[in-house]
């Protein structure tokens, strides 16, 4: 399976790449705090060297990879219910995992591709 590597890796990488931009951006813009434009280009970082390690195919590719993809999913909730007006501050849920189907359908394809590209 190695030209799934080919596939894999690259668009790891562009996803960690488009979170390390949107930080910033998403700051600039007044969207979210700092700490959450931090978090979002660190999350960024940890998905380009998981990038990186599906592209070398080390073993702890996944378990990287892995992480940086949940942290994504749990920074976005988190983000989106501050920034709803029925926030945990309101008596809302404390995250808000509505909207998550695009993002989740694009990690569980990079997962399984990565886990492919390593067999």
């Amino acid at each position: 399976m190695e030209f799934i590597r080919f596939i894999a890796a690259p668009f790891t990488v562009l996803y960690g790449l488009l979170a390390l931009l949107a930080g910033p951006q998403q700051w600039r813009l007044g969207k979210v705090a700092t700490a959450a434009a931090n978090s979002l280009m660190l999350v960024g970082g940890i998905l380009v060297v998981a990038g990186y390690l599906v592209w070398v195919q080390s073993l702890w590719a996944l378990w990287v990879l892995g992480i940086g993809l949940l942290s994504m999913h749990v920074l976005a909730a988190i983000n989106r219910a501050k920034a709803s007006e029925g926030g945990a501050a309101k008596g809302g849920t404390a995250l808000d995992w509505s909207g998550q189907g695009g993002r989740l359908l694009i990690s569980v394809t990079l997962f399984a591709l990565a886990y492919l590209s390593l067999q």
